[in-house]
């Protein structure tokens, strides 16, 4: 599908001031130290929602309420259409090793893949509120609900470029966990194969096993945790945002322990690493991305 061009601006603030701190042998490296800056005025995203890059470090980002997924040029602001309503409305955005882009359409109850030959394809149907979405490091594809319903299902892919291929009705697919609490923002790591999530009821981040169900508790005192994303630099730690309090908190998962890294205004919804180790942050309040 061809890209439509637009150039409205974007709220890009708040960068990683420096890589993190070197490790010292046994002890895991120390959390990202961040600074704030102002670099373009907010947007008409209507609610930034999902947010990934590609393997080229390309920013893509999804509008549930603007039913809209957007590319992003990350250095000038300058936005891309790359799906239009009603099918763009990505509450949350993943992309395969292969680059295989997958998004949630929210209330439309579907999940879709672009595969690299630009097809598009509805791979599932009548979910109650598809919601958070990531592939594992197999190709597998996770996808949760989240608010509408309450459950982690897997997506089977392999035979998506058949000419026969249907969308799964929900009934059919792998039902992993369910009553969870709201699992929202994940993301599968690379190192283990556990997913690592926010329940955003619970207040807490868990780690669950993807073939059994199993949950365990990361952290927790959160009031409401909206995503968390693994440091591509330092897989020990994890980055969540508390949508309620505004804050950004990373997590060192040998030892649990959390630190609040950085302060802003509540509603952020989602994050994501680029290759370079900077961090990005969607907003819903202030309809924008942050660096």
């Amino acid at each position: 599908m061809g890209f439509g061009r637009i150039v409205p601006s974007v709220t890009l603030a708040f960068g990683i001031a420096g890589a993190a701190l070197a490790q010292q042998a046994p002890a895991p490296a120390p959390a990202k130290e961040f600074s704030q800056q102002f670099l373009v005025p907010g947007s008409w995203f209507h609610g930034v929602h999902g947010l990934a890059f590609n393997k080229d470090d390309q920013l893509f980002a999804g509008s549930v309420v603007g039913q809209t997924l957007f590319r992003v040029q990350v250095d000038s602001g300058e936005v891309d259409r790359v799906i239009d309503p009603p099918m763009g409305m990505a509450d949350d955005i993943a992309f395969a090793d292969d680059g295989t882009m997958a998004w949630t359409a929210f209330l439309l109850g579907k999940v879709y893949v672009r595969r690299p030959n630009g097809k598009t394809v509805e791979v599932a149907h009548g979910m109650g509120g598809p919601n958070s979405i990531a592939f594992g490091k197999d190709g597998r594809l996770f996808v949760s609900e989240v608010f509408i319903g309450d459950a982690l299902y897997e997506i089977d892919l392999k035979n998506v470029d058949k000419p026969d291929f249907k969308s799964f009705p929900r009934t059919e697919l792998r039902k992993i966990a369910e009553k969870l609490g709201g699992l929202n923002g994940f993301e599968i790591h690379k190192d283990d194969g556990f997913l690592y999530g926010p329940l955003w009821f619970k207040g807490e981040i868990v780690k669950v096993n993807l073939e059994t169900g199993a949950t365990e508790v990361i952290a927790s005192g959160f009031k409401i945790p909206a995503a968390a994303n693994i440091d591509p630099q330092n897989r020990d730690n994890i980055y969540v945002v508390d949508t309620g309090t505004g804050g950004i908190w990373s997590v060192t998962l040998p030892s649990k322990a959390k630190k609040l890294v950085a302060s802003m205004k509540p509603g952020l919804d989602n994050l994501a690493f680029d290759t370079r180790g900077r961090l990005f942050v969607t907003s819903m309040t202030d309809n924008g991305v942050y660096l």
